[in-house]
Formats: C-alpha cells, sequence, structure tokens
C-alpha cells in the first residue's frame, strides 16, 4: 500500500465516509471505524458550526480530489449563476473528466482515472485529452484510445465496474460511456452536507 493510499485510508476513518470508492476502502471503515490515533476510540466532542463546516468540505475536496484553490474556483463560479449554488458547484465537480472516467469504470479510483487522463489514454468526442479538469458536457462520448484498449487492466475494469447511474450509459462492446444529462443533487452518490461547504466558503 502506497503512502498516498495509507493517508487517503486516515482521511476516510477520520471523516467516517469511504472517500475513495473502493471495496478495500468500505472493509477499513467498517473493520476500524474509530478516528485514527490514540484517542480515536473516544467519545467524539460535539462539532461546533465552524468545524462542521470544515469538516464537510474536507470531505468535497477529497471526494473529488481538488485543492482547496480549486475548490474555491467551483464556489466562485456557482455563486455566480442563477442556480442554487451549493447544488451547481456539485454538479460542475461531478462534471470533471477525471471523476466521470471513474464514474463510467474505465477505473477503479479517482486517482487512477486522473491518471489515464494525463497519459492520454483517454477521448472525448474522439480527441485526445489530458487535462483531469475538463468540464464534461451532456453528449459527450468518453472513451480509451485504440492504442490503450489492449492494456487487460483496463478491460478488466470496464468489465468488472459496478458503478451503476442514471446520468451516464455505458457501452461495454466499445468500451465507451457517454453523459446522458446533468446529475440531480441527490442522483450524485457523495455523502457531503454541501451547503455547509458554502456556508464556510463564504466566509
Amino acid at each position: 500500500m502506497t503512502v498516498k493510499t495509507k493517508t487517503l485510508r486516515k482521511h476516510c476513518r477520520a471523516l467516517g465516509v469511504n472517500l475513495i470508492g473502493t471495496p478495500s476502502a468500505a472493509l477499513t471503515l467498517q473493520r476500524r471505524p474509530n478516528r485514527p490515533g490514540q484517542h480515536g476510540a473516544g467519545r467524539r466532542a460535539k462539532l461546533s458550526p465552524f468545524a462542521m463546516q470544515l469538516m464537510e468540505t474536507q470531505k468535497l475536496k477529497h471526494y473529488y480530489g481538488v485543492t482547496a484553490k480549486q475548490l474555491k474556483r467551483y464556489y466562485d463560479r456557482a455563486s455566480k449563476s442563477k442556480e442554487q449554488t451549493n447544488v451547481f458547484m456539485v454538479q460542475l465537480l461531478e462534471r470533471r473528466l477525471d471523476n466521470m472516467v471513474y464514474r463510467m469504470g474505465f477505473s477503479p479510483t479517482l486517482r487512477a482515472a486522473r491518471q489515464m487522463v494525463v497519459h492520454r489514454h483517454i477521448l472525448v468526442n474522439g480527441k485526445n485529452v489530458n487535462k483531469p479538469s475538463l468540464e464534461v458536457r451532456v453528449g459527450d462520448e468518453i472513451t480509451v484510445r485504440d492504442r490503450s484498449k489492449g492494456i487487460e487492466k483496463y478491460k478488466e475494469w470496464f468489465e468488472l465496474s459496478e458503478q451503476q447511474l442514471g446520468y451516464i450509459e455505458r457501452d461495454g462492446s466499445k468500451m465507451t460511456g457517454k453523459l446522458l444529462q446533468i446529475p440531480a443533487r441527490e442522483e450524485i452518490p457523495i455523502q457531503v452536507e454541501d451547503h455547509l461547504v458554502v456556508e464556510y466558503m463564504a466566509l
């Protein structure tokens, strides 16, 4: 297990949710539900409103693998829209290319999805891209480039993926995925009180 993975699992235990999305991380939470550290099993003190806002913000950052600076940009864009700020912010994050590659089952984790994008294994509407933050739009078709379709682990990841989301269409024969619609907030599989994130970002 890499240092990065160990750190992510500590974040999962500290925040109480599976931020990685893998069965092994879920098993870790099941076996070790307490927070990491010497006093992890102790009773958690009641959190202040600010601490709750901060905790939910940390969850959202880890779910999508973004920095505080990146999250602030998404918040700024969402706050200027006519949509509900917390919902639109999450919808923007959900439509990041690296996240869509993960949701569509091309990779088992967000981190692996990001590596696939950066190393140019992914095509969007037939064009090679290497920008994980690219905003995927409704109707965009995502696929693994032809030269990479022969890589055994990519085929296995796609075939074994169990994610089934109503806003995504998968074609196993062509190894492609498509964003069918902007997902409603309740469809997005993350456990975050995003209205608290907006409150924190507005401070």
